[in-house]
């Protein structure tokens, strides 16, 4: 009986870990275009709300997902 407790429990927990793991993953880091390039206005007022940006290699910038509320509020 204390084993069966003890193993569904193990399995709980790694279930539970596993789930919360590829939540974490697959939202994690998720960015979305923004524009095609990037005006230095627009990286002041990024910079100055915090807003996580990046731009790529081809001058097109990019916000992450999680930040979008921000950027509607300040940047649109």
């Amino acid at each position: 009986m204390k084993n069966k407790l003890i193993v569904s429990l193990a399995v709980t927990t790694i279930v539970v870990v596993l789930v919360f793991g590829f939540l974490y993953v697959g939202t994690g880091n998720d960015y979305y275009r923004f524009s095609d390039g990037a005006s230095s206005e627009q990286i002041e007022a990024l910079k100055s709300n915090k807003i996580d940006y990046m731009i790529k290699e081809d001058g097109s910038l990019w916000i992450r997902r999680s930040d979008e509320l921000k950027v509607a509020q300040c940047c649109t």
